[in-house]
């Protein structure tokens, strides 16, 4: 009989529990890759890679060369890349790839007809092989990964699972669904069922299959923390969480829950761990422990609730991650994997330092055990994002206004509001001096926009003529 904890569990995330799994925890790039080469290596079947970074340096290569040693033999080896994620990566990489006869589809290039669709990204990183192995976490493939701190030896820290067992199924349900979006959909013959899978182990796990605007696994958090009696702990990368999700975790924390999040203390996109770190002020208050992993990067997403519920993905708790990305996330329900969860977790503690509210009753600040030495932000800065580089790019301009990440919160607040105010300032400006300056940008902007919106509705118009005169040549009303 099916307890109400686990149809609530089931509805919230809109995905059956699945026994009989096998579940392992695979820690840092060099032991995920090494496992994920070794299935393609000896794939029979297929194989189904999806990942949002597949960058052309040496593990790139060497992955490569492996999936098209596989094309090669005549199994059928399928790729999804994201546009975005990978836009750096020369399209010889790719042809390569399918000169070999690799299958290798973008998800979500630009497209005029639907201009705001580049806001989806597929952020999933998810290797499937043969309908027996699968893998999912937070790994991506590029030599970012391989990489540690010259200063303090610390790997670029991240986590994924590998899985045996019925919920490989849905994990291949999880790529077939994408697959599907971006051409021709997946043959029958790779889309095992979960009723036709033998049992592997012992483990149960629900696969959570994230696409935009479900938010299952903004749920299936939010209905954690008001069910975890005694602990919740959790490791994100670029953690801006949403209001409903911040509000559920001080509320536990403030119940007597041990809440504790583990974020990166040098972010390889600067500006999202300075404004993460605006947030760290409210947390503080209601109870909540902050910690700064001291390597080059903290991009796990985990979480572990109550040693039992343990979570391992893909998924950021920001908006992009929580509302609008394809995710994958496994949610294993099983206390031997929660408790190798939370071993984990408290060695990364070890090697993180905690954010402690001090100052002055009247000015209370967020206060780290100790700051970053100059070295260690300077090997940051030097480590290639997990983003594009234009992004990287991008987002080391907010450094130079936030240059301390050792500050109190309160400092980093006024230097932003001081920021957007100067930017606000000068743009004024510049409009009454030389109103023309701006009037032609906006000008081109909003044509560009009104052009776009009215092509948009030619096509639909057009789509919805042509299938109106398929109908009614097939007889139908």
């Amino acid at each position: 009989m099916i307890s109400r904890l686990d149809r609530a569990m089931a509805r919230v995330s809109d995905s059956p529990l699945r026994y009989g799994n096998e579940l392992r925890l695979l820690e840092n790039g060099p032991t995920t890759y090494d496992d994920w080469l070794a299935e393609i290596r000896n794939a029979q079947r297929w194989v189904h890679l999806e990942n949002y970074i597949f960058r052309a340096d040496e593990i790139g290569h060497r992955f490569s060369d492996a999936l098209s040693a596989k094309a090669r033999e005549g199994v059928p080896v399928r790729i999804l890349y994201d546009w975005f994620g990978s836009m750096d990566v020369p399209r010889s990489f790719w042809e390569g790839l399918r000169r070999a006869g690799v299958e290798v589809r973008a998800v979500n290039p630009p497209a005029v007809q639907a201009p705001l669709d580049f806001l989806r990204r597929d952020h999933r990183k998810l290797l499937a092989v043969d309908g027996v192995y699968a893998s999912a976490g937070g790994v991506c493939i590029a030599d970012t990964w391989l990489r540690r701190s010259p200063e303090t030896d610390l790997p670029y820290r991240d986590t994924a699972v590998s899985v045996r067992g019925p919920a490989v199924a849905d994990l291949e349900r999880a790529f077939a669904g994408v697959w599907d979006e971006t051409g021709d959909p997946l043959p029958g013959l790779e889309r095992p069922k979960a009723a036709d899978m033998s049992a592997a182990g012992e483990m149960q796990a629900r696969v959570v299959i994230q696409e935009p605007g479900k938010a299952r696994i903004l749920r299936v958090l939010q209905f954690l923390m008001a069910e975890v009696e005694e602990r919740m702990w959790i490791a994100d990368a670029y953690f801006l969480s949403v209001p409903g999700l911040t509000q559920a975790v001080m509320a536990a924390a403030r119940d007597g829950v041990d809440v504790r999040i583990l974020l990166p203390a040098t972010n390889d996109l600067p500006w999202i761990g300075f404004l993460s770190r605006i947030g760290y002020h409210q947390l503080l208050e209601s109870g909540v422990r902050i910690y700064e992993y001291g390597g080059l990067m903290m991009h796990a997403k985990t979480s572990v609730a109550d040693g039992l519920w343990g979570r391992v993905g893909s998924t950021n708790l920001n908006v992009s991650g929580l509302l609008a990305n394809w995710e994958v996330d496994i949610l294993a329900e099983d206390q031997a994997f929660g408790a190798k969860m939370e071993e984990m977790f408290e060695e990364d503690l070890d090697d993180a330092r905690e954010i402690f509210l001090g100052g002055t009753p009247r000015r209370p600040r967020a206060v780290p055990e100790r700051r970053i030495s100059p070295a260690e932000r300077r090997v940051q800065r030097q480590t290639p994002g997990s983003g594009p580089r234009a992004v990287a790019t991008a987002s080391r301009l907010g450094s130079a206004v936030l240059m301390d990440s050792g500050a109190p919160l309160r400092t980093h607040q006024s230097k932003i509001g001081a920021a957007l105010a100067t930017t606000l300032l000068g743009v004024s400006v510049l409009g009454v001096r030389h109103p023309r300056l701006l009037a032609w940008p906006f000008a081109a902007v909003t044509g560009f926009a009104g052009t776009l919106g009215l092509v948009h509705v030619a096509q639909s118009a057009w789509s919805k003529r042509k299938r109106y005169a398929g109908l009614r040549r097939q007889g139908q009303p």
